[in-house]
């Protein structure tokens, strides 16, 4: 692979994860094993750069990516995973802030009873 695709990308320094290397070109061996496999090898020098699994792959999207938002079309585009990120954290920011009205309301009724 001469470019990075969804699994194997690299990070800003600042980022979580941002210093471990994820050099390029790398070769994908993908293994047709009950976990679907896929090994990242550097060509140059035989070192394997990364291992996936099936698990490692939907971990990916339902950790790392809901956690740090770090999909390499966005992260490509700081000014708009910037934009998104605040948007985002202002959203659950409310949503929390209306549970915690809606559980006062309710607690309070609660205990006037």
């Amino acid at each position: 692979m001469h470019a990075y695709d969804f699994y194997y990308y690299a990070r800003d320094e600042h980022a979580m994860l941002g210093h471990i290397e994820k050099p390029l070109p790398v070769w994908r061996l993908v293994y047709d094993n009950p976990q679907a496999s896929w090994v990242y090898l550097d060509p140059r020098t035989g070192l394997i750069q990364g291992r996936q699994d099936r698990s490692n792959r939907v971990s990916r999207w339902l950790f790392a990516f809901l956690h740090s938002w770090d999909w390499t079309g966005l992260l490509s585009r700081r000014p708009l995973w910037d934009a998104l990120l605040i948007f985002l954290s202002l959203g659950g920011a409310a949503l929390s802030l209306t549970g915690v009205v809606i559980g006062w309301r309710r607690l309070g009724r609660k205990l006037r009873a």
